[in-house]
C-alpha cells in the first residue's frame, strides 16, 4: 500500500543556524570530489605553492587562517593583472575555505569581510573567464550571505548552473545552498536541484546524498526522493541507511513501508 511522501525529521533549528551549518559543511563537501578538478590546473605562473596549498584544502587539510590569506593577498594581484583563470580559481577556493572556518568561528566582522573577498575573487575569475561556473556560484555565495535570497541571487544561481550544470565538485557544494531556498525558487532552479542531487545519488555518492536530504526541507525532500525511485534497490537500501544514520526516517511509496526506524 503506498504512502503520501512525507518526512520525518528532528527538531528543526533556527533558520541562521541552519544556514550557517549548510556554509559550514561546504568545504568538506568540495573535498570529496574536488581533486579530480584540482588535478587538471596546470603549473601556476604566481606561486607555484597554489596548487599545493589549494589540493590539500580540497582533501580536507585545514590551514592556519593567517598564511591562507596571506597566500591569496600575495598571489591575488598578479593574477589579476595577468588574468590567469587557472590560478584565480585556485584562490577562490582558498577564499571560500576562508570564509568556512570564519564561519565555523562565528565572528561576524570577519565572515562579512570575508563574505566580500568571496565576492571580489569571484568577479576577477569572472572577468577573465565570463563562463566559469566556480565564479558565478562564488558570486552567488557571498551574495545569499550578504543580502539574502532575491532576484539578484537567483540570477546568479542561474548563471551557476547555466555554465557548470553537471560538474560533480561544484554540485556538492551548490546543491544544500539551492535546497536552501528551493520554495522561493523559481520552477527551473528547483528543477536544477533536483538535479544535482539526482546526478551525486547516481554517482553512487550517498553519504553526500544523504547530507543533501538532510539539508533540504520537506518540500525539497519528497521532490528529492521521487528522483530515486527508479534506481535499484540495493541503491535506495544504501541511502535509507545514511538517511537513518542522520536520525531521519524515510516515508515513501518508492521505499519499504517499515523503512527504518528513527535513530536516537
Amino acid at each position: 500500500m503506498s504512502r503520501e511522501p512525507s518526512a520525518t525529521a528532528p527538531a528543526t533549528q533556527a533558520e541562521g543556524s541552519a544556514l550557517r551549518w549548510i556554509l559550514r559543511g561546504s568545504t568538506v563537501a568540495l573535498a570529496a570530489v574536488a581533486l579530480s578538478w584540482i588535478a587538471t590546473v596546470g603549473p601556476d605562473v604566481t606561486n607555484p605553492s597554489v596548487p599545493q596549498i589549494a589540493s590539500r584544502v580540497a582533501r580536507g587539510e585545514r590551514y592556519d587562517l593567517d598564511r591562507l590569506r596571506w597566500i591569496v593577498a600575495d598571489n591575488l594581484s598578479s593574477a589579476r593583472r595577468l588574468c590567469l583563470a587557472r590560478t584565480l580559481r585556485e584562490l577562490l577556493l582558498l577564499q571560500l575555505a576562508i570564509a568556512d572556518e570564519s564561519t565555523r568561528a562565528g565572528d561576524l566582522k570577519q565572515i562579512d569581510r570575508d563574505a566580500d573577498a568571496v565576492a571580489s575573487t569571484s568577479r576577477a575569475l569572472l572577468a577573465c573567464a565570463p563562463t566559469e561556473g566556480l565564479g558565478w556560484f562564488g558570486s552567488y555565495w557571498a551574495e545569499i550571505r550578504q543580502a539574502g535570497f532575491g532576484p539578484r541571487t537567483a540570477e546568479l544561481l542561474a548563471l551557476s548552473y547555466r555554465f557548470a550544470p553537471h560538474e560533480a565538485w561544484l554540485q556538492l557544494i551548490r546543491a544544500p545552498l539551492a535546497l536552501r531556498v528551493f520554495n522561493a525558487a523559481s520552477p527551473e532552479l528547483r528543477e536544477h536541484a533536483v538535479q544535482d542531487f539526482a546526478d551525486i545519488f547516481q554517482a553512487r555518492l550517498f553519504p553526500s546524498a544523504a547530507t543533501l536530504y538532510q539539508a533540504a526541507g520537506t518540500e525539497a525532500r519528497v521532490a528529492l526522493l521521487e528522483r530515486t525511485c527508479s534506481a535499484p534497490d540495493a541503491d535506495r537500501d544504501l541511502f535509507s541507511h545514511f538517511v537513518a544514520e542522520k536520525g531521519l526516517r524515510i516515508r515513501h511509496r518508492c521505499y519499504p513501508a517499515d523503512g527504518y526506524p528513527m535513530s536516537h
